[in-house]
């Protein structure tokens, strides 16, 4: 981190947002906040909000909002550094001898530290795995041998060793004249919490160095290969998230495959490091890989300037499909092409090609097949198409993935072929698609931020209580269900908090909303923000009975939706006589085809969705 960011950081944890504020506008008490009409559109009815617990500010009115210097640069037209030196002067604070810098080049001088430590450090792995190389009996030779990676292959993807040493590169970095912080800074290094010592964060693994699209090592992936290595060791450890590192925005391996991404008009999408590297070696040199990711939307607008298709090459495992129809969903806003290479089980890229070799593989792109063909197989096979109930279960699934093709005569054709295929009315199914067309993310946004029902708003307080609780995470990660939560949204970031909390990271408002875009009206920063601002219950007076009932009321959300999604299908595929026995028989098949339905059905019976169901219960 640059000097003016530790700055910025330290200046923004003495001054107060309250008084910063309340020098520009009237602020009355309002609960645990400060509110005020907004300095920056016109409205008779206060909708700005500061916290002083959380030192952010948000007008729900025009969804304005941030941090203290934010708030300076907005109210007094000013540039990010020279809000910095205003707060500074107003408060008191005298600044530092980068005074005279300008924020991008300070910010442009820790990154360039970062790359070049991570340089050194490539180098340094490097070096080693090529002296252990010469031993034959070294555990690293032989576990590349194993996997059939020779030396060539080694040095074409700057593959590395790390020492077994605890501070063994530190040290390194330290003589090559590195200052800790940046070490620590590039993720290569861990300070203790207690002792304040730094040592390594990479120790007896091999090495794989994940490069921007420039060749630049920007992190690392680093993985076990000795036969001792302890049970409950993990498999993988990776790079933390840096100043010059976004794993949502990286693909490993593109440095080496962009040139014949172009060339060939296609990226070849894998999942493992591993997966990459044999691609190349067997000549698939338009092989990229996701690190350790869904697909994200940066990654698919890199790949949308590359070329016109996608082809997925994933594991065939139900892991492996889940990560495909996310990516599919990611791609199909980019409009490009999405085709999946069928891998035979139990085999993927890497083992596929070890064992079978250039031309069978070759084969196997040659056949690969639209990806909607693909999932509509998956899901005939999954729940079959002979009954009523299967053919709704199969529109169910197929439906979100309709929703995502942009292309009207693309979605018609994939409307046409899924109701020829079930057997189902084509203008039956497509008015079940046109009732489920999803909203625009500013109407999301909306919805989930101002609505007020008590399902939005019940699941915003479970995202307040994992942020601002740490006692109640383990509670909410162990008994919550991310697909009980009906927001996308809210969804999102609870996995994102999840994530977080496993890896032992940070986890707060401050930390989400600096994944977020530093444009204000930024929908996720805006979301963030209003949750934030939520009145709750105080959490010292959530009673064991109170967070059993909020999980009920979750999950009897959740079925209901599923409930009511069934039923809207049902009526959209068979019209005729929609309320009589005929329909009534047709949930009834459903109901016993599908058990968490019939659970669903039981829970939701009371319901005005159900007035019209046979008693399920006798």
């Amino acid at each position: 981190m640059s000097a003016l960011i530790d700055f910025a950081n330290k200046l923004l944890a003495r001054v107060d947002i309250v008084e910063v504020v309340g020098e520009y506008v009237p602020l009355k008490r309002a609960g645990q906040n400060y509110r005020g009409l907004c300095p920056f559109h016109r409205e008779k009815t206060p909708s700005f909000n500061v916290s002083p617990t959380k030192q952010i500010f948000h007008c729900f009115g025009c969804g304005v909002g941030g941090d203290a210097i934010r708030f300076i640069m907005r109210i007094e037209h000013l540039e990010w550094v020279d809000a910095l030196k205003l707060l500074a002067q107003k408060h008191g604070i005298p600044l530092p001898e980068f005074e005279r810098r300008t924020a991008d080049k300070a910010i442009q001088d820790a990154k360039t530290k970062l790359y070049e430590v991570n340089k050194l450090a490539c180098e340094f792995y490097a070096a080693n795995l090529q002296k252990a190389l010469k031993d034959p009996k070294h555990p690293a030779t032989q576990y590349l041998a194993k996997r059939k990676i020779n030396a060539e292959l080694a040095t074409r993807f700057s593959l590395g060793l790390a020492p077994t040493g605890w501070t063994d590169f530190t040290e390194a970095a330290k003589r090559a004249g590195f200052e800790p912080e940046t070490v620590v800074g590039a993720g290569l290094a861990i300070r203790h919490s207690e002792s304040g010592r730094v040592y390594d964060r990479f120790r007896n693994r091999i090495i794989f160095p994940i490069c921007d699209s420039l060749g630049r090592p920007v992190a690392f992936g680093a993985r076990v290969y000795a036969p001792d290595a302890a049970p409950d060791e993990p498999k993988y450890i990776n790079s933390p998230e840096t100043a010059i590192y976004r794993k949502g925005q990286v693909l490993y391996g593109l440095h080496l495959a962009k040139d014949s991404i172009v060339r060939e008009g296609y990226a070849l999408l894998m999942e493992g490091y591993l997966d990459v590297i044999r691609a190349h070696q067997f000549g698939f040199t338009h092989a990229v890989a996701t690190c350790g990711t869904a697909l994200t939307e940066e990654q698919g607008g890199t790949l949308k300037k590359l070329a016109r298709r996608v082809l997925f090459a994933y594991d065939g495992d139900e892991a492996g499909q889940k990560a495909m129809l996310r990516g599919c969903e990611v791609l199909l806003e980019y409009e490009l092409g999405i085709q999946v290479v069928v891998l035979p089980d139990p085999h993927d890229p890497d083992s596929y090609l070890v064992e079978y070799g250039t031309e069978p593989f070759r084969q196997l792109i040659a056949k690969s097949r639209d990806f909607f063909d693909f999932f509509l197989d998956r899901a005939i096979e999954r729940f079959g198409s002979g009954t009523v109930a299967a053919k709704v279960e199969c529109v169910q699934f197929l439906i979100p993935i309709l929703q995502r093709v942009r292309n009207a005569v693309a979605q018609r054709e994939y409307v046409r072929m899924a109701a020829r295929r079930l057997d189902v009315d084509e203008a039956a199914l497509l008015r079940q698609l046109r009732s489920k067309q999803k909203s625009s993310p500013q109407q999301l946004a909306k919805t989930l931020t101002h609505a007020t029902s008590s399902e939005p708003r019940s699941e915003c307080t479970l995202l307040k209580l994992v942020v601002e609780y740490e006692n109640m995470r383990a509670w909410a990660f162990e008994h919550v269900v991310p697909d009980w939560l009906a927001s996308s949204r809210v969804r999102k970031w609870f996995e994102r908090c999840r994530t977080l909390h496993a890896e032992g990271r940070l986890l707060g408002w401050e930390s989400l909303l600096r994944e977020c875009s530093d444009d204000e009206t930024d929908e996720d920063a805006r979301f963030l923000r209003e949750v934030a601002f939520m009145e709750g219950e105080p959490v010292d007076q959530l009673t064991s009975e109170t967070l059993s009932s909020f999980l009920a009321r979750l999950k009897r959300s959740f079925f209901e939706r599923m409930v009511a999604d069934y039923c809207s299908t049902l009526r959209h595929l068979y019209p005729e006589d929609p309320e009589g026995e005929t329909w009534r028989k047709m949930v009834e098949e459903l109901s016993e085809h599908h058990p968490a339905l019939r659970e669903a059905l039981l829970l939701a019976q009371r319901t005005s969705v159900l007035r019209m169901l046979p008693n399920f219960g006798h």
